[in-house]
């Protein structure tokens, strides 16, 4: 199955509001910015990709996130891009996040995410720091298992954050992400066919900075 990527001119209008939002200077060519960034981007996904050498034309942008992430006020980019031509073994839907300072564009944090399917969603506690939601899906065999994460950045590591209600559901489940209303929908089946198959309903409380059970 292939990954959905969004038009270039979709990630060119991203890449121009982040760059005003950071307030990087105007004197410089908007393209000129626009490529400065992309070309920082691939570079240090390059330099740090796990599995060593890796070309250019593999690293898709797929997403660009404007906020704080490792710490409070901070003024930082983070960038989703899939990995193209990678060994079933690697999962068919190799993700790399990345979060880049935004004045400096030097790199604060990297994670790769291996699986058959990688969602991620960015979603914003009440200090507005951003914390991220990673679901990831592998199938063997026809069998589907799934894993879901609430990670957060701190300096420049990757910390994961416990889904307290998710330990009184139990891990024989499948979730799917609402990532307009920041929910976490629970169901009994890897394909979320009809409402009978949802066994709850979590929702983001930013002041907790958990997902509590509605349903």
């Amino acid at each position: 199955m292939k990954n959905k990527v969004l038009p270039v001119s979709v990630l060119v209008l991203f890449m121009l509001m982040c760059i005003n939002a950071c307030g990087i200077s105007k004197s410089r060519d908007s393209a000129d910015m626009v490529s400065e960034l992309n070309n920082r981007i691939i570079e240090k996904v390059a330099e740090n990709y796990e599995e060593g050498n890796i070309s250019a034309l593999d690293i898709v942008i797929v997403r660009i996130d404007f906020g704080s992430f490792s710490q409070d006020n901070a003024s930082e980019i983070f960038v989703l891009c899939k990995i193209l031509n990678t060994p079933h073994v690697a999962g068919l839907d190799k993700t790399v996040g990345i979060l880049l300072d935004a004045d400096s564009l030097e790199m604060v944090a990297y994670k790769e995410f291996a699986a058959d399917k990688v969602v991620i969603n960015c979603i914003q506690a009440s200090d507005g720091q951003s914390r991220i939601l990673v679901s990831k899906t592998t199938t063997y065999q026809g069998i589907s298992t799934q894993e879901i994460q609430l990670l957060a950045v701190e300096g420049s590591q990757w910390v994961e954050i416990p889904i307290d209600a998710l330990k009184i559901i139990g891990d024989e489940s499948f979730y799917y992400m609402d990532i307009v209303d920041d929910l976490i929908i629970v169901a009994s089946e890897d394909k979320l066919i009809s409402s009978e198959e949802i066994v709850a309903v979590l929702k983001w409380n930013p002041e907790t900075e958990q997902f509590v059970l509605e349903q």
